[in-house]
């Protein structure tokens, strides 16, 4: 019997969870669980909230200096957090 019409696994997942609609929120917790994981422990310390929408990562602050500091250092951020997630879906860091 010869295949016809074979998938991976990973593709046909994605295509499901993109019917259901899901998939941003999905999207939306590993980039905020990559935040968590790829910033120093003083950072994510220093995070009060975040979440992830439309291409967008909000991130709020408790400490202004720390958001200073994370300011000037945006593209290298969204880089490290796209690397990580093997894909550009982070496209703008709102700090707040």
């Amino acid at each position: 019997m010869k295949r016809q019409g074979s998938q991976l696994l990973g593709d046909i997942l994605k295509e499901y969870m993109n019917d259901l609609g899901r998939s941003q929120g999905i999207l939306g917790a590993r980039v905020v669980r990559c935040w968590d994981e790829k910033m120093d422990k003083n950072i994510v310390s220093a995070t009060s909230s975040r979440f992830f929408r439309d291409g967008t990562l909000y991130v709020n602050l408790s400490s202004s200096i720390v958001r200073s500091m994370l300011s000037r250092r945006k593209n290298q951020i969204i880089y490290i957090l796209n690397n990580s997630l093997g894909g550009a879906f982070v496209k703008n860091l709102v700090l707040r």
